[in-house]
């Protein structure tokens, strides 16, 4: 499975996962994949664990450690439990400069929006490659339906996300043609029963479609409403240029102030040295934090909190919860880091930044009527928020950013969710139950997320089954 690395939720959703670490206890309850009604229900499920978090802050519902000052980054002495290293004041980090947007850069990002926007309109011809095609199958190994391989499904063909074949042999249907394609399965498919073996697939072909990409001009400029910097409508072709232009070099900027701040960060964990016993009431804050945050991604992922460890960070059975237990750890002394030159620098967020920052948040959350209803913890939250950024800004400013040495290991990914300071990562579980026809490597690792974009966000039709395809 990939592994994506998962930045801290912004707005409600920050606060839904700062709430995994208090409420009642939540079970990371399962919900498997399979049927559309079962992926409805899994999606009812995790909304509501997040409006039941949400409301948790509200209420203020917490943990044994909720009411212990030294659970909390204000409620300790940092310097008496982390010596800084003498250069973080100016810190010595790798970083690449982000490259200057050229023309090809807007018209490819363009092209994109226009295509990913683009209306799915039915055709009356054959099937070509990129059609989204709904299809009803059967698949029959020696003669006999096998489980799994019977469905109904919109395909994109040239998403690779069936079997190698299937796809391939549905380019010159029509709409109405019943086919039998004969195709084999991988050797090391991860269905042992299906390895290796020959199988009929019959397949109706329902309706084909494409994606009419509409033409670039004004008319379509002004539809999208675009609003630029300076508040002004976006209406003609070239003006929309320079606005994408203009989003491209911030997300640029962007992401290089989070590497910077990634680079930071992992030097001030290498060179910082503790000296004092941290809290047990910190460290229960910072493990059940962590623990439902992951719960709360594990059900968003149709999974238990085991398998979303074992998927994601390659745990077992045995030291999952460990693990889980040393990420706690980490975010821990590096938050204890960040507050120990929040408190040397004087960057901690006064009592005005919290209670703004308290009542936008009231102001976007549906579930907490007023900004008394907001608990301690979520408060704590908020003006730890504060200080983060407050301290990133600071070691951007004053960091020695150095352009990355050319035989440097291109392949090495920095850990660049630094934004709430969560630590975690996820891999694309959407779809873990072993179905028949999904796509599968030589090698038998699935080809997780190469299907079109367009299909996984359901605007291929209404009508699948899903039972048994292969969605990745």
């Amino acid at each position: 499975m990939r592994k994506n690395v998962i930045a801290a939720i912004a707005g409600a959703m920050v606060l839904c996962m700062a709430a995994a670490g208090c409420g009642s206890t939540q079970t990371g309850t399962t919900v498997a994949p399979g049927t559309a009604d079962t992926a409805a229900t899994a999606a009812a499920a995790a909304s509501e664990a997040a409006t039941e978090s949400a409301a948790a802050v509200a209420t203020d519902t917490m943990a044994a450690w909720h009411d212990h000052d030294e659970a909390y980054l204000s409620g300790i002495k940092a310097k008496e439990l982390v010596e800084l290293p003498k250069s973080y004041k100016h810190l010595e980090v790798e970083a690449k400069k982000p490259a200057e947007v050229t023309d090809k850069d807007v018209d490819e990002d363009i092209e994109n929006t226009l295509r990913t926007n683009a209306p799915l309109e039915e055709v009356d011809r054959k099937v070509k490659e990129g059609d989204t095609v709904s299809i009803d199958y059967v698949g029959k190994l020696d003669g006999v339906e096998f489980d799994g391989g019977t469905g109904s499904y919109d395909l994109v063909i040239g998403s690779h996300s069936f079997i190698e074949g299937f796809e391939e042999g549905l380019i010159g249907a029509e709409k109405g043609d019943t086919l039998d394609l004969n195709l084999t399965f991988p050797e090391k498919y991860h269905a042992p029963n299906l390895a290796g073996k020959e199988v009929v697939f019959t397949v109706t072909v329902n309706k084909i479609s494409e994606y009419k990409v509409p033409e670039l001009n004004d008319d379509y400029v002004r539809s999208l409403n675009k609003i630029d910097k300076f508040n002004n409508a976006i209406t003609s072709v070239d003006d929309y240029k320079e606005y994408v232009k203009a989003n491209l070099e911030e997300k640029r900027e962007s992401t290089y102030r989070e590497t910077v701040i990634a680079a930071c960060l992992n030097k001030l964990l290498e060179e910082s040295t503790f000296k004092g016993e941290i809290p047990a009431a910190m460290k229960d804050q910072y493990n059940d934090s962590m623990t439902r945050m992951l719960q709360y991604y594990a059900l968003m992922n149709y999974m238990e909190l085991k398998d979303l460890m074992i998927n994601a960070y390659h745990a077992t059975e045995d030291n999952y919860m460990d693990m889980i237990s040393d990420m706690a750890d980490n975010q821990m002394k590096r938050d204890i880091i960040l507050q120990a030159i929040a408190d040397e620098k004087d960057l901690n967020p006064d009592q005005d930044e919290i209670e703004k920052a308290v009542t936008d948040y009231v102001e976007s959350e549906e579930t907490v009527q007023s900004v008394d209803q907001v608990g301690r913890y979520a408060r704590e939250f908020l003006r730890d928020e504060l200080m983060r950024n407050k301290v990133y800004n600071w070691l951007v400013d004053h960091a020695r950013v150095e352009e990355p040495s050319e035989d440097k290991d291109d392949a090495s990914e920095a850990d660049t969710s630094v934004e709430g300071g969560i630590d975690a990562a996820a891999a694309d579980t959407s779809d873990t139950s072993e179905t028949a026809v999904e796509a599968s490597s030589e090698d038998g690792t699935d080809n997780a997320g190469e299907t079109d974009e367009k299909s996984e966000e359901g605007e291929t039709g209404e009508e699948n089954s899903g039972e048994d395809a292969s969605k990745e």
